[in-house]
């Protein structure tokens, strides 16, 4: 309690860079306990029942690393949507290390085939899809590098079971991002975003989402996660 009160009052004056990451951490436990008031939140075995099974989830998830989630709730869905949909074809939009897209390939199944994108090695600071390299999965999976703006996804139109859509969060690339994953999906098959509805960073991702639920209704927040989903209308 002292440390709550100090970081709502006093703080805001001697600290107000801290206390606005407090509240912003505040603001984000509140958010995964509750329901969204405008995608509305469903549990992942309400969205996809199938069999019940156990997912995978292999890797050194034990090392902090910058900009991927630890949160197990998180990964275990994830986990289970691409098991439950059981995909041919995924496309990633950022690989950043690699450990969500190991995740994607071993719970897709051994005939899953995945091509993730991100910028050029040159370009970032961190090592792209090293956690995947040496796993047994790493057959399964093409590593592509470009711009998500400026990317051929010719090859991959319609064809794609399940896009993953986590590379960079700012509004303009999310839209570019979400509108090249509608046209790779092909009807029938889905779409997850990360890190929807986080109060304190990438807000970029909320915002287009529930601009985009106008003309997609069907999009859901995952209860309990950071992740939002769409199955594309068969119609399209």
């Amino acid at each position: 309690m002292p440390r709550v009160l100090y970081r709502s009052s006093l703080s805001l004056l001697v600290d107000p860079k801290g206390a606005q990451r407090f509240l912003n951490q505040v603001l984000d436990a509140v958010d995964l306990e509750s329901d969204d008031p405008v995608l509305g939140s469903v549990d992942v075995l309400d969205l996809l029942p199938g069999p019940r099974s156990d997912v995978h989830i292999v890797g050194p998830y034990y090392s902090r690393c910058s900009s991927e989630t630890r949160l197990l709730m998180e990964l275990a869905s994830l986990a289970w949507l691409v098991h439950a949909i059981n995909p041919r074809l995924i496309f990633e939009f950022g690989t950043f290390v690699g450990r969500t897209t190991r995740l994607l390939a071993m719970n897709g199944g051994p005939d899953a085939e995945l091509y993730t994108l991100d910028l050029p090695q040159d370009q970032v600071t961190h090592e792209i899809g090293e956690s995947f390299r040496e796993s047994p999965e790493a057959h399964q999976i093409k590593q592509l590098y470009g711009d998500s703006r400026e990317f051929d996804y010719s090859a991959w139109e319609r064809r794609c079971d399940f896009v993953w859509v986590d590379a960079c969060h700012d509004f303009n690339f999310v839209r570019n991002d979400s509108k090249q994953a509608l046209a790779l999906c092909r009807p029938g098959g889905w779409i997850a975003w990360h890190d929807y509805r986080i109060s304190s960073r990438w807000s970029g991702v909320t915002r287009y989402l529930r601009e985009l639920h106008r003309s997609y209704p069907g999009i859901r927040h995952l209860r309990g996660t950071t992740i939002a989903v769409l199955q594309k209308p068969g119609d399209e």
